[in-house]
């Protein structure tokens, strides 16, 4: 099993601009990939593959919230929904495609993290840190406003405990990818659906910050987990199959991140809410995902041809981290299988 080593202040070496490939604990400081595109036709390669994203998704009981915001250097798009968990139901979704100047992700995850959307009747925000207008908000602290149809969302999302994040900067075709993730952050705030109140107080969170030169056509499958394992302890868990593989593969247990192999997924794509089988390549992880409702975008513009799924629901199951089992049942999360052209 490799070793997470210190997270570097920069995902470049400043001096040569490669990029610093490896697997890290705690968070990448900058990233800012366009720097890595250089040559006769670095502005052109920057509007092409330039994409970055900031995923964010809450679970308290009986809800599961999530938010996505991608800026691209020629388009953007922007999704959120809630799904009940007692209901097995999605209450709301909402998603927006917008030219690039509709949205904005900064060049940081975790401290420092900003991004927004703005487009039609979505609009959403997500802030992070002091000096943003905020009032008296701590560093560790992200402050997360939605309003799209049928859906506002006011929400904080602290750090403050939470275990490190996991950093990941890995080749991929031709480009490169950097990648942070984040969970267990307490979460404090309201969802209203349609008139319908859920508190997010005392709720658990995640994020995934990304950021790369990424190639014109990219797959992968991914899961994220998080809650309250058997035993009472808080968990989390980040797994991927391709694009960026093992490098950010790993659980979130009794306050340190923990690496994992890389997952391997068993579904049946023209059934993507029948059971999942979500494992990794070495048998520590097995799970059975249930899903219970999903996100789909599946789009033909041309320059843009999507297929994308994400269902939300439960998993179960076992995790084996050293000499420990933990187990896992009814655990809130998200799995995606998403092959693009962009």
């Amino acid at each position: 099993m490799r070793t997470l080593t210190p997270a570097p202040d920069d995902a470049l070496d400043p001096a040569t601009l490669e990029p610093r490939f490896g697997s890290y604990r705690g968070r990448l400081s900058r990233i800012e990939a366009g720097r890595a595109a250089r040559g006769p036709f670095a502005g052109l390669a920057r509007i092409a593959r330039h994409k970055r994203w900031l995923f964010l998704v809450i679970a308290r009981e009986p809800v599961i919230v999530a938010l996505t915001v991608l800026r691209f250097g020629y388009a953007s798009n922007a999704f959120a929904f809630v799904y009940h968990t007692g209901e097995r139901r999605m209450l709301a979704e909402s998603s927006s495609l917008g030219p690039a100047f509709a949205a904005a992700v900064g060049d940081t995850g975790g401290k420092g993290v900003h991004a927004r959307f703005r487009f039609g009747s979505f609009r959403t925000s997500a802030v992070a840190g002091p000096g943003t207008g905020l009032g008296r908000q701590p560093e560790t602290a992200c402050e997360v406003r939605l309003s799209a149809k049928g859906l506002e969302l006011s929400a904080r999302l602290d750090a403050t405990g939470a275990p490190p994040a996991i950093a990941a900067v890995a080749s991929v075709a031709g480009g490169f990818v950097a990648t942070e993730k984040r969970a267990l952050l307490s979460a404090t705030g309201e969802a209203v659906v349609a008139g319908r109140r859920f508190t997010l107080d005392g709720g658990l969170a995640g994020c995934d910050y990304t950021q790369g030169l990424l190639p014109r056509h990219t797959a992968w499958h991914w899961a994220f987990a998080l809650g309250l394992a058997k035993g009472g302890e808080p968990f989390a868990l980040n797994l991927v199959e391709g694009h960026v593989g093992e490098a950010e593969c790993a659980a979130w247990f009794l306050g340190d991140v923990h690496p994992l192999a890389e997952g391997r997924f068993q579904f049946d794509r023209s059934r993507p809410l029948e059971p999942w089988r979500v494992a990794t390549v070495d048998g520590a992880v097995d799970l059975v995902f249930s899903p219970g409702g999903m996100h789909a975008e599946r789009k033909n513009l041309g320059i843009i041809r999507s297929r994308f799924v994400q269902p939300v629901g439960t998993y179960s199951g076992t995790v084996r981290l050293g000499d420990r089992s933990i187990e896992l049942e009814a655990m809130p999360g998200v799995v995606e299988d998403q092959d693009v052209l962009w």
